[in-house]
Order: C-alpha cells, then structure tokens, then sequence
C-alpha cells in the first residue's frame, strides 16, 4: 500500500515508475492471444505482462557495458555484461527477418535514442505492424547520456513524433506528456545531492520543491522528461 501510495505522487518524479505503470496498464488490456513484437527488449522487463499473449523479442544484442564515465548513470551493465535473455530475433531494428503485416501489436520502450535513424524503426513497424494494430512507444524527451557507444540522442520533442508517425502511416490515439520543467529540475537535484552524503538533508525539500510545484501547459511545453505514445496503423 505505501509503495502504491509513493508511486502515485512520485511517478512524475521518478520516470522509470510512470513507463512501469503506463506500460503495464497498455498491455494488461490487450485481449488474449495477440502477438505482440517486444522490440529493442532489452532485458525485457515488461515480459511477465504478455503472458496472455504471444510475445516475441527483439534486439540487436551487442551492448555489453557503458565504458563511459558519466554523471548520474548506473553504467548499465556492470563487470559481468548486461543481461539480455533469449532473443526471437537478434537482429538490427531497422530489418526484423518476418513479413510484412506479421503482428498485432509492437512494444518500443526507451530505443530511440540509441539508434543512429530512428525513421528507419517507425517505418520498419509500419511495414510488420498489421492494419489497425497497436504501437506502444515511449521515448525521452530529455535524458542524460547512457549506454555507450549506442547513444546517439538526447531525447525527441512531440512534433518530431507526430510528424514521423504520420509520414509511416499511424494515427496517433494517446500522446502523454511526461514530468516538465519542475520535475525535471526537482529530480535533477535531487540526483545531484544523493551522490554526496554531505547533502542528504537538503534532498527532502527538493521532493517537497516537487510536490507544490502543479504542472502546467507553461511548464510541460518548456521542458519534460518523455512522451508515452499509443498509435494505430491505419
């Protein structure tokens, strides 16, 4: 119940909690037997929420270990290599081995920017994804630098989206805005003042600094941390 509780006034702050939740919600109502394409799946997290339907995985499956030294970043992958489970296809996301309308329903969560042309994905999607099928796609819209040498974006701004959605043939159903300027800031602070132990006190009014601060139209326009995007292909 607590952790219910911090993830409903924190998931704004904490971003990898608001995908959890976005995502989860998306999958969890999708009707039984769909196929669906986890693509760029990582170390696929959001598998265990596919269990009523049939998942397939994709990744190119060569990141190892992030070799460069950045602030506020876990390196992502560690001594022993970053752990990417069986992979359906190990392939380049830009050309996935399987015909053309192959599934009804694609996954793209937090790809985009380690791709040299993210164009080259949405249309690769377009041409796999069947009619009327569903894309769930989450992207920064500002992020710190991470998982070198596949970093080649800092994030992606709505207008980029719509545009390139609609050149590839989706219509979108669902843009969120995630964060703004406020949260941004206020988590930012807070990142910075936990490395450092001499800081703690001060990392308490930066959450409350969060938390009186009400988001707006002014604020979200001016800066925000990701967009979580439903579309349809037509």
């Amino acid at each position: 119940m607590i952790k219910k509780i911090i993830n409903h006034f924190f998931k704004d702050f904490f971003i990898d909690v608001s995908r959890q939740l976005w995502v989860e919600k998306k999958l969890l109502k999708l009707r039984k037997n769909l196929s669906i394409l986890d693509a760029g799946c990582g170390d696929q997290k959001y598998r265990k929420y596919t269990q009523h339907l049939n998942y397939k995985s994709q990744d190119f499956g060569l990141y190892s270990t992030d070799n460069k030294k950045t602030l506020g970043t876990s390196g992502m992958g560690g001594k022993d290599g970053y752990k990417y489970g069986a992979l359906d296809y190990e392939c380049d996301i830009v050309s996935i081995p399987v015909k053309n309308n192959s599934f009804d329903v694609i996954l793209c969560t937090e790809v985009f920017e380690h791709l040299p042309d993210p164009n080259l994905a949405i249309a690769e999607f377009s041409r796999i994804l069947r009619s009327n099928g569903d894309l769930f796609l989450t992207v920064p819209s500002n992020c710190l630098r991470h998982m070198d040498p596949y970093f080649y974006y800092s994030g992606f701004s709505d207008n980029w989206l719509k545009q390139k959605l609609k050149d590839n043939n989706f219509i979108i159903k669902e843009l969120d805005t995630i964060g703004d300027y406020y949260s941004w800031m206020s988590f930012e602070l807070y990142r910075t003042l936990k490395r450092n132990i001499l800081f703690l006190p001060f990392i308490l009014p930066s959450l409350i600094f969060f938390l009186l601060k009400k988001k707006t139209t002014i604020s979200s326009n001016t800066l925000c941390k990701a967009y979580f995007i439903h579309a349809k292909k037509k």
